[in-house]
């Protein structure tokens, strides 16, 4: 009898400020445990049972960044499927979100330590190897949907999957 896995439902939520001479800069968090643990990613996590993508993108960066995100003015930017074939438990359909409104002062989580990054250079050295075909394109504006494969040991894209999802945001 062959068993299926639920595919989970997560979020990742990208927030922004201006930097000291004036660039972009997007908040990004190095996680402490756990599956990724070391690397550097967006906030996010798992939705809850009833729980709307747009309120656990807020809810995650609250819990990871100490940052309260404002429901209304979280924008969707991508949705992208992970398939992990060697371990399908992995797999999961993740909804990315812009947060532009938003307010306190990051802090370190039991989870992540949160860190500011210029847009124009984000470190893809030290994320998720995915994050490189699709962080830089909705980071320039681009909003997409597709499916990313990774090989069967969990570390490097096998097959990356993209195409527009709607229409491209302009001045980002």
């Amino acid at each position: 009898m062959l068993l299926r896995v639920p595919v989970s439902r997560q979020t990742l939520c990208y927030v922004f400020r201006s930097g000291e001479r004036g660039q972009r800069q997007v908040l990004l968090g190095r996680k402490k445990r756990g599956f990724g643990s070391g690397m550097v990613m967006g906030l996010g996590g798992k939705a809850g049972q009833g729980e709307s993508d747009a309120a656990c993108a807020v809810r995650e960066a609250g819990e990871e960044a100490g940052i309260a995100v404002e429901l209304g003015g979280v924008t969707e930017r991508a949705e992208l499927s992970f398939v992990f074939p060697s371990r399908p438990e992995l797999d999961a359909v993740v909804t990315v979100f812009f947060g532009e409104r938003w307010s306190g002062e990051p802090r370190e989580s039991e989870e992540m330590v949160p860190e500011w990054f210029d847009v124009a250079s984000l470190p893809l050295e030290q994320m998720w190897d995915d994050e490189a075909y699709w962080l830089p394109r909705v980071m320039a504006g681009e909003t997409l949907a597709g499916v990313i494969t990774y090989d069967d040991d969990c570390k490097l894209v096998a097959r990356a999957e993209l195409r527009a999802a709607g229409p491209s945001a302009a001045g980002l």
